[in-house]
């Protein structure tokens, strides 16, 4: 035997994962049980196939495939194997043709590049104040003491913060109020019918074009205003700005303005509907990953009063008498980051994410064929014994130094993982940060009657509404308390 016939002779044929039982309607397959609640329907199935394991869902043929050398082989995987675009094509009505996941690898990636700018570390930086603006005005309509519905108020908060500083005043200027609802109806079109079709007569469906055609009017009213504001700069100095003249109010370089710098490979400068689908894809980078984020946060937080007892004493030390919540002030607010740390663990905004085989795919002894669906599961990821101690304990001191149970790249995956690893993470935790900071220094807050379980109505699941939270003004605890003391 040659050497070469005995290497082939101890290197295991990989072979395809097994299927699980069920599902037995043709075409249909698994996709009750899975569409009811995704993650239970993936732990299960783990658990009784012992490993990775094929589902059919819709006609589709699905492969799941979980852990840290699993995300880094499919994260990893060239595109011309394992390809986010053909998995992702039900996003096309959101983003419009030819942009985000519709566009070809090459393009997709000039297209991100054309974000960063707007979301470099400086960029950031000049967006706290925006964000704390924007927080602050939000609660100062509450009441003394009252209720609240924590997924409404986060929604709110986050639309307002992502729009204020991604894409200028003068867009939600345009829209107002209904900005939020606009906002629920685009992401209401993300559903699991959109795998078959992104035309099939549902509600859901219609509300999503409804809304992205009327988010579509007002950015693109936008940009002419930018336009007109940038000729008129022109006029007066005799210079065309680059990009466009200022942003609205003088406030930091957004996203927006840094798109209308952009240019294609030929020099021209993007073409409208590029911008418009860009920006509409930051929203659920900034604002609806953010919204879930951040309600997760609350539920968990809020649940165990011993921990608010420990962030607000990190408050006072971070901004001591008040002082300027700025990046420094952030960054000493370690306590709160390892917070939304545990909230993406136990809650991810995202609890699936998808590439499709395009070429035969191997890994770990494991064949995934051309034409299959293969599916990683955060929510199923983060909860393994072998990654994080007590997976389903709420334990953010996981994250302190000397543990560190997410060190590894491919252990916390809730905003995705390798080249199309979210590029507005940063955005997220900082907003989330800003808002619960803010929300710890002016409330005494605590949890209405639960159980706080997730609405698995849409691929980026919040808590199910209504989510209640109890808030009073911390001033009327401080003037109760010292009423107490006089009487005493």
């Amino acid at each position: 035997m040659t050497l070469d016939a005995a290497a082939r002779e101890e290197t295991p044929t990989p072979r395809q994962a097994p299927r699980l039982p069920g599902g037995r309607v043709p075409w249909v397959g698994h996709a009750a049980a899975f569409g009811r609640d995704p993650v239970a329907f993936l732990r299960r199935g783990r658990g009784r196939m012992g490993g990775d394991f094929a589902f059919t869902l819709m006609g589709q043929r699905v492969v799941f495939l979980c852990g840290r050398a699993a995300h880094e082989a499919v994260f990893r995987a060239d595109e011309t194997v394992l390809s986010p675009r053909e998995a992702y094509r039900f996003m096309t009505p959101v983003f419009g043709p030819g942009v985000g996941y519709d566009a070809e690898p090459e393009e997709m990636s000039r297209q991100i590049g054309h974000l960063l700018p707007a979301l470099t570390s400086r960029s950031l930086a000049g967006h706290v104040r925006l964000m704390e603006e924007e927080a602050e005005g939000y609660v100062a309509g509450w009441a003394e003491r009252g209720e609240a519905d924590l997924v409404e108020v986060m929604n709110d908060l986050t639309v307002a913060i992502t729009t204020r500083c991604l894409f200028g005043a003068e867009f939600s200027g345009r829209l107002g109020p209904d900005l939020p609802r606009l906002y629920r109806d685009l992401e209401s079109g993300i559903r699991l019918a959109g795998l078959v079709s992104t035309r099939l007569p549902l509600p859901s469906f219609r509300r999503r074009d409804r809304a992205r055609a009327t988010i579509g009017g007002a950015l693109a009213r936008a940009i002419e205003e930018r336009r007109r504001i940038g000729r008129a700069d022109a006029g007066r100095t005799g210079r065309t700005a680059p990009g466009l003249g200022r942003c609205a109010d003088a406030e930091p370089r957004d996203v927006l303005a840094a798109l209308m710098a952009a240019r294609t490979p030929g020099g021209a400068p993007l073409p409208d509907e590029t911008i418009i689908g860009l920006l509409i894809g930051m929203i659920f980078a900034g604002q609806h990953t953010s919204a879930v984020l951040a309600a997760w946060t609350g539920v968990l937080l809020l649940d165990d009063q011993a921990r608010v007892t420990e962030l607000l004493r990190e408050q006072d030390e971070a901004l001591g008498e008040e002082g300027p919540l700025d990046v420094p002030a952030l960054r000493r607010m370690e306590r709160l980051e390892w917070c939304v740390r545990e909230a993406e663990r136990l809650h991810p905004p995202l609890v699936i994410l998808m590439r499709k085989a395009l070429r035969d795919f191997a890994y770990g002894g494991r064949l995934v064929p051309a034409g299959a669906l293969v599916m990683v599961s955060p929510a199923v990821s983060h909860r393994l014994p072998e990654v994080f101690r007590d997976p389903e304990t709420y334990d953010p001191c996981r994250y302190g130094p000397g543990r560190e149970e997410h060190a590894h790249p491919y252990a916390l995956i809730g905003f995705g993982g390798g080249r199309h690893r979210c590029v507005g993470t940063a955005f997220a935790y900082q907003q989330v940060k800003v808002v619960w900071s803010v929300l710890l220094r002016r409330f005494d807050l605590e949890l209405a009657e639960g159980p706080h379980l997730p609405d698995y109505s849409t691929l980026v699941p919040g808590p199910r509404s209504p989510c209640r939270v109890r808030y009073r003004r911390r001033g009327l605890r401080r003037a109760a308390a010292g009423l107490s003391e006089a009487r005493r």
